[in-house]
């Protein structure tokens, strides 16, 4: 298997366990909070983001070196941490409003297609 099916591997790891604290934190945050959707769609998407970042520099590309953590933690989230809560927040309203379907399956079919562009971005560009 080579290092990039690795990643991918990894990543999508990651990414599971991210979806699950974006998925817990936007039910709570609309169930108990009464923020807005699109509003508790982005603290979820940026909770999972900074999550996914620790995650992604001891996991997925751990031989990144030490020195550069800084420059990378601010490239990810200005390049997933926009990408995830824009996609997250259009697809997810798209979804939701257009098919019915509740809230967090909406917000699943979003990250499923945010996640590609992702690992691109990242793998390319962040943890170069």
């Amino acid at each position: 298997m080579g290092i990039a099916t690795v990643r991918w591997i990894r990543f999508n790891l990651v990414g599971v366990m991210g979806f699950v604290l974006q998925t817990t934190m936007l039910f709570a945050l609309v169930r108990w909070t009464g923020l807005a959707t699109p509003a508790a769609v982005i603290l979820a998407v940026l909770a999972a983001v900074s999550h996914n970042f620790f995650w992604h520099e001891h996991f997925t590309w751990p031989d990144r070196p030490r020195d550069a953590r800084f420059r990378r933690w601010l490239s990810f989230h200005l390049s997933n941490g926009i990408l995830s809560v824009v996609g997250n927040v259009v697809v997810t309203m798209v979804v939701a409003n257009g098919t019915g379907l509740p809230l967090v399956a909406s917000n699943a079919v979003a990250v499923a297609l945010v996640a590609m562009a992702n690992f691109w971005v990242s793998d390319r560009l962040v943890f170069k």
